[in-house]
């Protein structure tokens, strides 16, 4: 004779609730974004000219990556095109140094 296993019943207030879905605008959730939203994102930050190259960009990938997965947070993207603008920067401006310096 087999004997069954019964499931342990869980109290109702120890239930683990799944988190609400939060639909707040310009806190990176709504794809896609708001234009002005990203205006005022990149201008926070001091880019404001960024601004419209990074949502021309992406309008223009629809919002999706290269596999075609949609992107669910714009500000991580920001973030991501805002460090990479910055290093492109200090990198010409180090190559701009080292030509002059060999120019000397």
């Amino acid at each position: 004779m087999l004997f069954k296993r019964k499931a342990k019943r869980i109290p109702a207030e120890r239930r683990i609730t799944p988190p609400e879905i939060i639909h707040q605008k310009g806190y990176g959730i709504e794809m896609p974004p708001q234009q002005s939203l990203v205006e005022i994102y990149f201008d926070q930050k001091g880019l404001i000219a960024q601004a419209a190259l990074f949502y021309q960009y992406y309008e223009k990938a629809n919002w999706c990556s290269s596999k075609g997965t949609p992107y669910r947070n714009w500000k991580l993207l920001a973030g991501e095109w805002i460090f990479n603008y910055e290093q492109e920067q200090k990198l010409c401006r180090r190559l701009r140094e080292n030509l002059r310096a060999t120019d000397s």
